[in-house]
């Protein structure tokens, strides 16, 4: 019998209050600690991102250059939602999200999303800890080591609400079609 996700992850979110982001991380680093990655402030186009689509102006970089990996530890045991900014998506992006039951890897291809680097492209993307577990820490990489990963605009949520569950299964459900289509194709 295989393995049991802990994490889901799918397209969506971007809602509910953003958390300020700077180099110790999330609110000051009272939520979560940030190890590698620079924090950029910029509201321009940078590498990812239309210009005033930035909370704060601040997004976090991760790459060669940049620092690279970049870790958000998240403190208290952890958190069962959060949803981010993923600016240019590259195919080489690779997202480990830990959580108490375990480690889990995105790309763009699991989350069914375009992994061209389109600097005019960017998306919400969000992920939730099944069965209790809880999302410890998020770790951005490149692989091979190339520039960057971008991401902005966290939001978490201790206890997620009906609608995320809805919200997350619609994700999942179109990344399902997605991957279906292609294969059919």
């Amino acid at each position: 019998m295989g393995a049991q996700a802990q994490v889901a992850g799918s397209i969506g979110g971007g809602f509910g209050t953003f958390l300020e982001l700077s180099s110790a991380g999330l609110s000051g680093g009272s939520v979560a600690t940030l190890a590698g990655g620079t924090v950029y402030t910029t509201d321009q186009p940078f590498a990812d991102i239309p210009a005033g689509s930035i909370f704060g102006g601040d997004f976090l970089a991760a790459g060669p250059t940049s620092g690279a990996p970049a870790t958000l530890s998240f403190n208290g045991g952890g958190i069962d939602y959060i949803s981010f900014l993923w600016g240019s998506p590259d195919s080489y992006n690779v997202l480990t999200v830990t959580s108490t039951g375990g480690t889990q890897t995105f790309t763009t291809a699991t989350l069914g999303l375009p992994g061209n680097g389109d600097q005019s492209f960017s998306r919400y993307v969000q992920f939730a800890g099944l069965d209790g577990n809880k999302i410890t820490s998020l770790t951005f990489n490149n692989l091979p080591a190339t520039d960057a990963f971008e991401s902005a605009n966290y939001s978490i949520t201790a206890v997620p609400e009906p609608e995320t569950y809805a919200l997350l299964l619609a994700g999942l459900a179109a990344v399902g079609f997605v991957a279906r289509r292609r294969r059919s194709a």
